[in-house]
C-alpha cells in the first residue's frame, strides 16, 4: 500500500515541476528578450484596420507568465488554440501547449485564431469598458518641468511594478500606440526604455528621454509622446492563476497604473 507521502508528492510534483511556478519577474524580461518568445503576427487589423496594439501588447505579457510548452505532446486543434488563446485574455489559467516549443511557433500556426482573438478582446474593452477614453485623453506633449516628473514616475511605476510594465505612447491627435517596457537605464541627462513594439514584435527598441525634452522619442519612430501606465490589474489576475496553479497565497493587490477605468472595467 502506498504512503500517504507518496501519494501526495505524486500530485504535488507536476506542479512543483510546472515551470511557470519558477518563473519571476526578471526570468520574464529575459525570456521576452528572445524572439521564439514573441507573437509571430505583428500589430495590425482592428476597428477601422487601425490596429490592436493596445491588446497585442497585453496578450505577449500574459503569455510570458502563463503558457507552458509540451513540444513532445499532441498539438492543438484550431478548436484548442483558440481556447488556449481565451484562457491567456481571461487570463484565468495557466495553458499547456503540446507541439511547440514556443509562442512565436504556436501563434505563426494560429495566426488567424490570434488575430481573431485581438480583434475580439478590443471590441470587448472598446464596447464595455470603454477603454477608448483613454486613447484621446492623454497629453502628447508637456513642458519640460512636468515632463521630467511624468518620466520620474515611469521609472517609479517601473521599479515598483511586476514586469514588463504595459505603457501607452500619446501622439499627437487621437493616437495612441502602447510598448511593453522591459527595462529602464538612467544615463547622465535622462534614461532609455528598452521596449517591445507590437509593430515589429520580433525586434527589440530603445526609446530616449533627455533632461528638457518635451516629449520621448526614438530614431525609428517617426513621432514623439508621452508615456503613461496601465492595466496593472492584469497582473493582478495573473498572479492569482499562477499562485492557485502552484499551490501558493496570493500576494498584495498591484496599484492600477495610468490607463484604468475602474468604475467601468468589466472582469471578462
Amino acid at each position: 500500500m502506498r504512503s500517504p507521502l507518496f501519494l501526495f508528492l505524486t500530485l504535488a510534483l507536476p506542479v512543483f515541476a510546472s515551470p511557470v511556478c519558477r518563473l519571476d519577474s526578471a526570468a520574464v524580461v529575459d525570456n521576452l528578450r528572445l524572439t521564439q518568445n514573441r507573437i509571430a503576427i505583428r500589430n495590425g487589423g482592428g476597428l477601422f484596420k487601425k490596429g490592436v496594439c493596445w491588446w497585442h501588447s497585453r496578450l505577449q505579457r500574459s503569455s510570458a507568465y502563463l503558457a507552458e510548452f509540451r513540444p513532445s505532446d499532441r498539438p492543438p486543434t484550431k478548436r484548442e488554440a483558440v481556447a488556449i488563446l481565451r484562457h491567456l485574455m481571461w487570463m484565468d489559467k495557466v495553458v499547456r501547449i503540446g507541439g511547440f516549443r514556443d509562442f512565436e511557433s504556436f501563434t505563426g500556426a494560429f495566426p488567424e485564431e490570434t488575430q481573431a482573438l485581438l480583434d475580439s478582446w478590443q471590441r470587448i474593452d472598446g464596447f464595455f469598458n470603454f477603454v477608448w477614453i483613454r486613447g484621446i485623453s492623454g497629453n502628447y506633449q508637456l513642458d519640460p518641468e512636468a515632463m521630467a516628473l511624468r518620466m520620474k514616475t515611469i521609472r517609479e511605476d517601473f521599479a515598483r511594478s511586476p514586469k514588463p510594465l504595459w505603457i501607452m505612447a500619446q501622439i499627437k491627435g487621437i493616437t495612441a500606440h502602447s510598448f511593453l517596457l522591459l527595462d529602464v537605464i538612467p544615463t547622465a541627462d535622462g534614461m532609455e526604455l528598452e521596449v517591445i513594439d507590437s509593430n515589429t514584435p520580433s525586434e527589440t527598441h530603445w526609446l530616449v528621454y533627455r533632461s528638457g525634452d518635451q516629449s520621448v522619442s526614438s530614431p525609428r519612430l517617426s513621432y514623439t509622446f508621452i508615456p503613461y501606465t496601465g492595466f496593472q490589474k492584469d497582473f493582478n489576475k495573473i498572479h492569482r492563476t499562477v499562485n492557485a496553479h502552484c499551490g501558493r497565497k496570493s500576494g498584495a493587490e498591484i496599484p492600477p497604473g495610468d490607463v484604468e477605468l475602474p468604475g467601468f472595467y468589466l472582469q471578462y
